[in-house]
């Protein structure tokens, strides 16, 4: 699974927006590896910038690193497909990139998603759709 994502230090998904956040958000270029049963086997994170330095500018360099990282791989022509995950959670950098699974029952209401951090990415039944709310 690769990507390239906005990120916060710690679990401080949502910093105050008054403050220096532009100095705390870096733009990551991400590979998570997996093996054939969806188990996490690692993750290689190579940071492209900082906000302050310019969106445009940071995410261009996450980019250029994916790129890079997914030739090193080999996989520059990957096929894109649907994947089996299992939840799985990892800090680099202060920065946890995780895979969680959630599920709540009050009564009636029962309620479950699984959430892609630090991309802020949640998925919910049915799991086979491909539908995800950001």
């Amino acid at each position: 699974m690769a990507f390239v994502t906005g990120a916060f230090p710690g679990l401080n998904r949502y910093p105050d927006a008054s403050g220096d956040w532009r100095e705390k958000k870096s733009w990551n270029a991400v590979v998570h590896r997996l093996d054939a049963d969806g188990n996490h086997l690692g993750t290689d994170v190579r940071r492209g910038g900082l906000e302050s330095d310019g969106r445009d500018v940071a995410g261009a360099k996450a980019w250029r690193s994916l790129d890079q990282m997914l030739a090193e791989l080999e996989l520059e022509n990957a096929e894109l497909c649907d994947i089996c995950v299992k939840p799985f959670s990892i800090e680099i950098d202060d920065v946890v990139y995780a895979l969680e699974y959630s599920h709540e029952r009050d009564g009636d209401y029962e309620y479950e998603c699984v959430m892609l951090w630090p991309n802020d990415i949640m998925f919910h039944p049915p799991w086979d759709s491909g539908d995800y709310s950001t």
